[in-house]
């Protein structure tokens, strides 16, 4: 049996830390589900479910964040060709922040429209600020042209690179922009963040070549 090259050797080394970071992603949407509680108390059903609003609103967001950042984290690997000894770390530490979404979605659930809201959606808004770091840290490493051999299957110059680089830049400033916002009004703020993940839904555009 032929020693595995160079080459597969890496391919299975990036498959192993996307599907670890899949499972992550899995079981961080797995307990957003797990806070969506039984109403409780008198009254009719209806009304009960109704009040719990809060809860239904911080899961939608919570799920559709962490689904588009899956979907993202997916992108990024689909131009990474190897890893190397700091990338998982770095990959380690935005699975660190994407694990602790379902504790600040508990917070929002339980405080929005009670006293409390502000520092409740505060604390969300801070989760995915340093989760916005986290990724662009992650992006800007692989696409270094310090790395070498290189990261990525595409030059740290190609137009899918730069448009990926554009895009994220946003992240970290709106998301710390929405975050300062709840003190004025956390729901608006809840719905910048909303925004937010549908504008990182979509790919990054790449610049038409000139002429």
């Amino acid at each position: 049996m032929n020693a595995p090259t160079l080459k597969e050797r890496d391919e299975k080394e990036t498959a192993r830390l996307e599907a670890f970071s899949d499972g992550v992603f899995a079981i961080a949407v797995t307990l957003l589900v797990l806070e969506l509680k039984l109403p409780e108390g008198t009254g009719g059903l209806g009304r009960r479910l109704l009040e719990q609003w809060p809860s239904y609103a911080a899961y939608v967001t919570s799920f559709a964040t962490i689904g588009i950042m899956w979907l993202n984290h997916h992108r990024l690997f689909t131009l990474v060709r190897r890893v190397d000894h700091w990338l998982p770390v770095l990959n380690g530490m935005l699975l660190l922040g994407v694990s602790v979404v379902p504790f600040p979605t508990n917070l929002v659930a339980a405080y929005l429209g009670h006293p409390g809201e502000r520092v409740a959606v505060s604390v969300y808004g801070g989760t995915f600020v340093y989760i916005a770091i986290a990724f662009n840290a992650l992006w800007r490493y692989a696409s270094s042209r310090h790395r070498h051999p290189p990261l990525l299957r595409l030059p740290h110059d190609a137009p899918e690179v730069i448009a990926v680089h554009q895009q994220y830049l946003f992240g970290p400033t709106i998301y710390l922009a929405a975050t300062l916002l709840t003190f004025w009004h956390a729901r608006i703020a809840l719905a910048v963040m909303m925004g937010l993940a549908v504008f990182f839904l979509f790919p990054p555009r790449r610049k038409k070549a000139e002429g």
